[in-house]
């Protein structure tokens, strides 16, 4: 018989942790890029919406007459 393994609980987990070490670094990778992406989207939507409100104030301007802005200015 060869050498005899201690039936430890280190001795079990050792080679466990160390397989689950591997996997922490490619999960980190696509958590980060999930982030990024997410972090992307929600920065360009923001800007989406305010560009869109901008082009919104801007004909709004352009369509209502002089009359109509002395009164909303002034409420």
């Amino acid at each position: 018989m060869g050498p005899r393994v201690p039936s430890t609980g280190s001795a079990i987990i050792e080679p466990v942790v160390l397989y689950l070490v591997g996997e922490w670094v490619p999960a980190w990778l696509w958590m980060s890029l999930a982030f990024l992406v997410a972090a992307l989207g929600v920065a360009g939507l923001g800007w989406w919406v305010l560009r869109g409100d901008a082009r919104n104030r801007a004909a709004e301007e352009l369509i209502q007459p002089e009359s109509t802005k002395e009164v909303a200015e002034h409420h």
